[in-house]
């Protein structure tokens, strides 16, 4: 009950600071284009042109297929339906360990709700993830693959991997104010994270003997969900899927319990 009562109170902060966490978003957004001509339209060409090259070098070039088991999904489209959530994944855990301390005269000026910058990050990182997403939907269509009534599973899972990453995030960017070295760390644990998560390579293909390593990663089952919603060839995984439930939610209370125990000695150290 007590854990309930914590995620209440967060429902409540995020509802009375909606205003402020859409102006920060937009002013994340921004800072990413400001000078350039095109402005938030790099949003949309960026993960386009991603989502082409990965077409042109696998689909065209290589000529990579995947076995029956997959329905005749071209790899290209495999391969980018997998890289969706990923990329999301990691462009927002990269950003953690700096979301306090990018904030610091903030914090140690007033009494700000420090727990959002994280949120203002995964927001901002969601923007570019669902234009890459309906990108991806309208190649499907005008391929003639088509989309089924599948693709309304990306709502949960976008949900999970989000849940999942803010609760990291909050563990990350806490650690991080007393522990500066967690940013370097990180890079290499995420590099080796994405080449166990089978992004590249179908999971039927690693031996039997690490396939329990494969099971234990939650975003093994969010790659493989956002391949089922958005191919409509494989059936939804369920037992992965409590998988991800459980283990976002997990980590979810850990990173936002730790968050909460270090964050009034945030202003101290900064």
């Amino acid at each position: 009950m007590r854990y309930v009562k914590h995620v209440g109170q967060f429902a409540r902060l995020l509802y009375r600071n909606s205003y402020m966490i859409r102006s920060m978003v937009v002013r994340d957004i921004r800072a990413r284009y400001v000078g350039s001509f095109l402005g938030f339209f790099w949003s949309i060409i960026h993960p386009l042109t991603q989502l082409l090259l990965y077409y042109f070098v696998f689909a065209v070039v290589m000529k990579v297929k995947l076995g029956p088991e997959y329905g005749g999904t071209g790899f290209a489209l495999w391969l980018i339906a997998g890289l969706l959530p990923w990329m999301l994944f990691a462009e927002s855990v990269m950003r953690a360990p700096g979301a306090v301390l990018e904030q610091a005269n903030l914090i140690k000026q007033t009494v700000f709700p420090s727990e959002l910058f994280p949120v203002v990050h995964l927001t901002a990182a969601a923007v570019n993830h669902l234009i890459a997403v309906a990108i991806l939907v309208g190649v499907l269509v005008a391929s003639g693959h088509g989309i089924s009534a599948k693709l309304v599973l990306i709502v949960p899972y976008l949900a999970l991997v989000g849940t999942l990453i803010l609760g990291i995030s909050w563990l990350l960017s806490a650690l991080n104010v007393f522990l500066r070295d967690i940013g370097q760390v990180l890079g290499v644990v995420v590099n080796i994270w994405f080449f166990l998560t089978p992004i590249f390579y179908p999971r039927g293909v690693v031996p039997d003997r690490i396939q329990w390593l494969y099971g234990i990663n939650p975003m093994l089952y969010a790659v493989e969900g956002y391949r089922a919603a958005l191919l409509g060839q494989a059936d939804l995984d369920l037992e992965g899927l409590g998988y991800l439930v459980v283990t976002a939610l997990v980590v979810f209370v850990l990173g936002g319990l730790t968050f909460k125990k270090l964050k009034p000695a945030f202003a101290d150290v900064l």
